[in-house]
């Protein structure tokens, strides 16, 4: 209501852009959609990264709507140019064919789901194209690694802002409780991190972290720190589809019933697998193992352990993953997220992601390692390993300055 209300106020106050700030899990969809139906545009735009994340706002915008408004998709499967609401894959929208189809001020009302990637040049390419009367912006996370300033794009006016934190605190999401695990390490630093290696050294790496014996250690974890529910139902995010691949094949080969999954599958064989592992059927998943999707916007309530076998590259990356868990489900009292922490150079991120600490300064960082239960609200917990809470003080403790 308060951020309906904002965004009533913004508008009649002339502006034409606003952001909307809120954790993953909180319902940015449905506030959007609450929003539009309190503005009332003759046409509006809905824009998504991904057409599985489209599908899933038609069906949240339908019980908002009912029949009131007529919704359609616009994507690689489907060509529907023409809706009150037009739902669109920023892919198909940012070609030059789809955007000549429309004038420039064809929409009243274009919303960016997902806005931390507007600086893209697709995105600027809509951007720039068209000229609504507002455009609304949303996102869990505005800050960028790539220094493209999101609130600047947004006139920096915040209709509404509710962080990971706060909403632990209003009770939005699913309480959980976090592992920092210190991972099998026999490689060297430099390695991890994923600079230019030789062939042998790649080799190496991989045949390291699809091991018998990590296969073994990662499903003794798992099954040591359990989960909520009658059944796991786990994702698992891993850096690259060999790893994945391999890691899928060794797991079912110990038991587990897994899938590898990544960019290059189709949107019906993801949904298809999703199906599988909600589901309580003959042909259940236990977890489906992920590269680069999933991340953000699919939406999966049931999944009760997050398993993160690839290293932090960013507070963002890191809270989209965890999100994926937070969701509320029926027989779900919390999710368990198990992060085994190598010896990278950017594992202090984990402790400013979890915190919500956007100061960078070293001091709060060793503060939240150390007791990052007191500063989480509500029944969630943290735990890191000793030996992962010296590789995070070294961690910063090797930077030369964090920035502020």
């Amino acid at each position: 209501e308060e951020f309906i209300g904002n965004i009533h106020d913004l508008r009649e106050r002339g502006a034409t852009r606003a952001l909307l700030i809120s954790a993953t899990g909180t319902g940015k969809t449905y506030a959007s959609a609450f929003a539009l139906k309190n503005e009332k545009p003759k046409k509006a735009l809905f824009i998504v990264h991904r057409e599985i994340i489209a599908k899933q706002a038609i069906k949240s915008y339908q019980k908002v709507f009912g029949n009131t408004k007529k919704l359609a998709l616009l994507s690689g499967s489907s060509k529907e140019y023409e809706a009150d609401i037009l739902f669109a894959t920023m892919s198909m929208m940012a070609k030059q064919e789809t955007l000549n189809r429309y004038k420039p001020g064809e929409f009243e009302w274009i919303c960016i789901d997902e806005v931390h990637r507007a600086g893209s040049d697709s995105y600027q390419r809509i951007m720039s194209y068209f000229q609504p009367k507002f455009w609304l912006g949303m996102t869990a996370s505005p800050e960028r690694t790539d220094g493209f300033d999101i609130f600047n794009l947004f006139d920096h006016n915040i209709a509404y802002e509710i962080r990971l934190q706060q909403a632990l605190k209003e009770d939005m999401l699913c309480p959980f409780h976090y592992f920092g695990i210190t991972d099998l390490e026999i490689v060297d630093d430099t390695m991890v991190n994923g600079n230019k290696l030789t062939k042998e050294e790649k080799l190496q790496n991989f045949r390291f972290l699809t091991s018998d014996e990590r296969v073994k250690y990662v499903m003794e974890q798992a099954e040591y720190y359990g989960y909520s529910g009658n059944r796991v139902k786990g994702l698992i995010f891993c850096s690259r589809i060999e790893e994945a691949n391999e890691l899928s094949k060794k797991f079912n080969e110990h038991g587990w019933r897994t899938l590898a999954l990544s960019g290059a599958d189709s949107e019906e064989v993801r949904r298809d697998a999703i199906e599988r592992l909600v589901n309580d059927d003959i042909n259940e998943l236990d977890y489906i193992l992920s590269v680069d999707i999933f991340s953000e916007g699919v939406d999966v309530p049931e999944i009760n352990q997050v398993i993160m076998l690839r290293p932090t590259q960013s507070p963002i990356v890191f809270i989209q993953q965890l999100g994926r868990g937070l969701r509320k489900a029926e027989d779900k009292e919390y999710v368990v997220i198990l992060d085994f922490i190598g010896n990278y150079k950017n594992n202090f991120m984990i402790p400013i992601a979890l915190s919500g600490d956007r100061s960078y300064n070293k001091d709060n960082v060793r503060k939240y390692v150390v007791s990052g239960n007191s500063l989480i609200p509500g029944a969630s917990t943290i735990h890191f390993d000793e030996i992962s809470k010296e590789r995070i003080f070294n961690a910063v403790d090797n930077l030369k300055s964090m920035r502020h």
